[in-house]
């Protein structure tokens, strides 16, 4: 009974699914508050946008995301672009993203402050690459809405103080979602078909809300006027509206009448200024020519008379001749008794002077050479005489001269200390200070101690 039924795969489901969604709905516009936001390696946005009873999965590819001059967070309220189709592995209904944008005026401020930040890091800020603005320009370029304000009172400002000033209106949208890329579009074109022609650029736009001033606040347009080879100054808005293009643009002006002024001298100040130089100038001439008068005058006065220049010369010669020659007098002493010092000191140190020094100081050296060793040798003599009386004090040849005598039993020589060693009728050798005797025991008389 099953037969002539069609059974679908979930795989096979999921697909007709999304077809149909993909089918039945374009593009549409979708409002809500971002949440589960992540970014995962591969540079996707997945989040969520829910309101305050549902919620659908949203998903914005790498290649859509790097355009945004802001960061998604949780919490944002946006307004997203997309198409709505189905994830198939997971049977789930997303919105595929093209474009995000947030809504509000506290979304737009925090899109300002990331992109601010991102364009100082990188440098797009920093005063010493902008670039000085011509004192006196001689074209200007007006890049503004041709029929704002704007460019009224820069042309009336313009033709105040200096109508013969050329100027070139490029005329783009200064408001809405194309507002940026015209912008940056036409700053490019100026520097490429107006280069060596235009000295200045000047991107105005009279005042707006913080919404109608978007086009200046975005990346596109900073890094234009970055690239700008031709100075730019940015007036946009009121003296209290800052925009992005403001801090990278050369010179910022409050208003865009503000920024005629900077940018053209008022005529009759350049003359004042030219006429007080050209009094100066006329002024510093004529002291100079009336200096070179006097010169000349002084030394006609001193020509018409040459005898009084020749005696003042002359008397000019005498003093200075004399002041040389006493002068070289006293460096002729002073050389004498340098010279008469060095003789004696070079006299001192001949070598027969030298020689004689030696002598003296060897003989002296002599003397007390065998002074010394004189009394060395008195010293160890009577050193010597000492040593010699104590070793004769304790020699045995000493003892025998004092009448003693050494007793040798025969025949084993052998020194006799005790009398109870003999016997009657043994032999002795006796040994005197001078010489020697055999003697015989006849009695032996033990110590009767």
């Amino acid at each position: 009974m099953f037969d002539d039924l069609h059974v679908y795969t979930i795989s096979q489901l999921n697909q007709d699914i999304r077809l149909i969604l993909e089918g039945n709905f374009g593009s549409v516009w979708v409002e809500g508050e971002v949440s589960n936001f992540r970014v995962p390696r591969s540079g996707h946005f997945y989040f969520s946008l829910k309101d305050s009873q549902s919620q659908v999965r949203a998903v914005m590819f790498r290649r859509r995301n790097h355009a945004l001059n802001f960061l998604p967070a949780d919490g944002d309220h946006v307004l997203c672009l997309g198409r709505v189709s189905l994830y198939e592995p997971r049977g789930e209904c997303q919105l595929v993203v093209e474009s995000l944008e947030l809504k509000g005026l506290g979304g737009l401020m925090r899109a300002f402050e990331q992109l601010k930040e991102k364009l100082a890091a990188e440098g797009l800020f920093d005063p010493e690459l902008k670039k000085p603005i011509p004192l006196l320009p001689r074209h200007v370029a007006v890049i503004t809405s041709a029929s704002g304000a704007a460019i009224r009172d820069i042309l009336q400002v313009v033709h105040r103080r200096f109508a013969n000033l050329a100027i070139t209106v490029i005329p783009v949208t200064v408001q809405g979602s194309a507002a940026a890329a015209e912008i940056a579009q036409a700053i490019q074109r100026c520097n490429r078909v107006l280069a060596g022609q235009v000295d200045t650029i000047i991107l105005a736009r009279g005042g707006g809300s913080w919404e109608d001033l978007a086009p200046f606040n975005e990346e596109i347009v900073a890094r234009a006027i970055f690239s700008s080879r031709i100075p730019l100054i940015s007036a946009v808005g009121h003296e209290i509206d800052y925009t992005i293009a403001d801090f990278v643009a050369d010179l910022r002006a409050p208003t865009p009448s503000a920024a005629a002024e900077l940018v053209v001298a008022q005529r009759e100040q350049l003359a004042e200024k030219i006429q007080f130089l050209a009094q100066r100038c006329h002024q510093a001439v004529s002291g100079q020519l009336e200096n070179y008068r006097s010169r000349i005058r002084l030394c006609a006065a001193r020509l018409s008379r040459p005898e009084i220049l020749y005696q003042h010369r002359r008397q000019r010669v005498e003093e200075l001749s004399y002041r040389f020659t006493r002068m070289m007098t006293d460096r002729l002493r002073r050389l004498q008794r340098r010279l008469e010092q060095a003789s004696r000191s070079l006299a001192v140190r001949t070598p027969e002077h030298r020689l004689a020094d030696c002598r003296f100081g060897l003989e002296r050296l002599s003397h007390r050479l065998l002074h010394a060793c004189r009394q060395q040798q008195q010293c160890r003599r009577h050193t010597l005489d000492l040593l010699a009386g104590k070793l004769d004090a304790c020699s045995p040849l000493g003892i025998l001269r004092r009448g003693y005598a050494v007793v040798e039993k025969l025949p084993e020589r052998r020194p006799v200390v005790d009398a109870g060693e003999l016997q009657n009728g043994d032999r002795v050798l006796a040994r005197f200070a001078r010489g020697r005797a055999y003697c015989g025991v006849q009695e032996v008389m033990p110590d009767e101690s």
